[in-house]
């Protein structure tokens, strides 16, 4: 892996984490494991359907980080490590609501 690839692989991990932790926040753990098993198999097509509701996703997400959050939704593997960071903050002890509570403790 050249050093142009792992820091575009870098910058779309900390995006996923940005919409991952957004997820986490919101409550949505579980339906977006859901989505994200669900379109594994088409991650291409759902990176190009990502790109059609990008208008309606800028509200939560800037439109560059977007950007790059569609890129990165393409390769299968960084679905599987979002879902490993979905999974893992479901296993901490408190579950999703302990994430969430701490980010509105900081507000």
């Amino acid at each position: 892996m050249s050093a142009e690839e792992s820091s575009q692989q870098n910058r779309q991990r900390q995006v996923l984490a940005k919409v991952a932790q957004l997820l986490i926040s919101r409550r949505l753990t579980a339906p977006a494991l859901f989505v994200l098993e669900s379109t594994k198999p088409l991650s291409f097509l759902a990176s190009q359907a990502l790109i059609f509701f990008q208008p309606f996703v800028q509200t939560f997400l800037p439109a560059k980080d977007y950007e790059v959050f569609a890129a990165a939704i393409e390769d299968r593997d960084n679905i599987e490590w979002m879902m490993q960071q979905l999974e893992a903050a479901e296993e901490r002890p408190g579950g999703w609501w302990r994430a969430s509570a701490t980010d509105e403790k900081d507000s």
